[in-house]
Parts: structure tokens; sequence; C-alpha cells
């Protein structure tokens, strides 16, 4: 039996905090903070990351916004600025260290400053490429993140809300194990490499992805919002 439906406002603080720690962790690849943190801070930011957005994409799943018409796009539909914050920041962070892992750019999305830049500088390009584009993010993130994540916590809803965080907590360690993985991986990082040589002999497919990576989630809103009228 399902678990009964949470209000937003009973898990704020915790997607708060949530939301607060994702920020961090996009912080911490900004290579002028990495180097103040303390040792190992940076790579127990990268561990809690995705076992914090399955138990997110847990919590979610339980909530009831209220009334809403069923033919807004997801991105609508979630009424809880933390609960966006919160998976947007998380989407940002996954982004970011796959980009800067791999050492690729989507177009104009590339959250590494040139390191001729000034400090200042620096910063405002690293601010302006991560949480400088929210939106695109939160749109991408509602599109693509959440959906996953409902999915593969739907089962857990059905146990008793402990057991069922618990069990999240676990399923998430897992696939950070394996997100880890992939971003260490050397076939993955020369698959990609070959698609960065792909994007720096022609710009404009990657300027083309950048807008696909913005424009697509909402136009997938749409249309499965003119489906549901129908």
């Amino acid at each position: 039996m399902a678990q009964p439906k949470l209000r937003p406002e009973q898990v704020t603080l915790y997607f708060a905090f949530v939301a607060l720690v994702h920020l961090v962790g996009i912080a911490s690849r900004f290579d002028l903070i990495a180097e103040k943190l303390p040792a190992g801070a940076a790579l127990a930011l990268l561990i809690v990351q995705v076992p914090l957005l399955v138990l997110s994409g847990y919590f979610e799943g339980r909530l009831d916004y209220g009334p809403t018409l069923p033919s807004l796009p997801r991105w609508m539909q979630i009424k809880s600025v933390p609960v966006k914050l919160a998976f947007t920041f998380g989407f940002i962070y996954l982004c970011c260290v796959a980009l800067q892992t791999w050492h690729v750019s989507l177009g104009p999305i590339d959250p590494t400053p040139p390191l001729e830049f000034p400090p200042s500088q620096r910063a405002l390009w690293f601010a302006m490429f991560t949480v400088g584009m929210f939106f695109p993010f939160y749109l991408a993130a509602t599109s693509v993140l959440v959906p996953v994540l409902r999915a593969i916590t739907m089962p857990l809803r059905a146990l008793p809300a402990a057991a069922g965080a618990l069990l999240a907590l676990v399923l998430g360690a897992a696939l950070g194990v394996v997100v880890m993985a992939l971003l260490t991986s050397t076939k993955v990082g020369a698959f990609v490499e070959a698609i960065r040589a792909v994007f720096e002999t022609n710009p404009l497919i990657g300027i083309g992805l950048s807008l696909a990576a913005m424009l697509v989630p909402a136009a997938i809103g749409l249309v499965l919002g003119d489906a549901k009228r129908d």
C-alpha cells in the first residue's frame, strides 16, 4: 500500500538543506574555491550528491502539490521553491562534474573559465554558466531527472516511510558508485574526447545541442500538456 501523500511544507527544511548541499557542491567545482577546501571535502561532496538526489526523488514522489491542471507541463506543476532548487542544483552539479571531468563544453555551456582571466572574471564566468543558467537547467531537470527518480523510487513508496527512505539512500549510494565509475572510465573518456573533437571541428553542433537542451524540455512539456487536454 502506498504511503500517504505529503504536503510540500512538511519537507521544506529537508529540500532546503539538500539544495544547500548541492549548491555547495557546485561551488566546490570552482578551482579557486576547491583549493581552499579541507582535504577530502570535494570528494565527500561528490559522494553524497547521488544518494541525496535519489532520496529527494523518493520524497518528491510522495508530494501533493494541491489542485493543479493536469495539462500543465511538469515544470509548472512543481509548486515548491525548495523542491525546484534541490533538483536543479543537483542536476547542475552532475552536469558540471561531467563537463569538467571530460573537459568538454556544450556550445556556449562551459563551467570551466579560461585560466588567463582574472579571479573576479573567472568567478563571474563560472557563476554564469552554472547557477546563472538556472531556468534551462530546471527545465531539463524536470523533464529528465525528476521522471527517472520518480520511476526508480516508485516501489519504495509502497514501504513504510522509514524503510523507503533508508532503501532510497542505499539505492542512491549504489547509483553513485556507477556514476563515479562512468566518470573515471577511460573508455567513456575516450568516447567523450571523440565527441569533443567533433564539436571543436563543427561548433554549430555544440550550439545546436545547447539550444536543444533548453528548448526540447519545454517543447515536450507543451506536447504532453496538449495530449492530456485531448
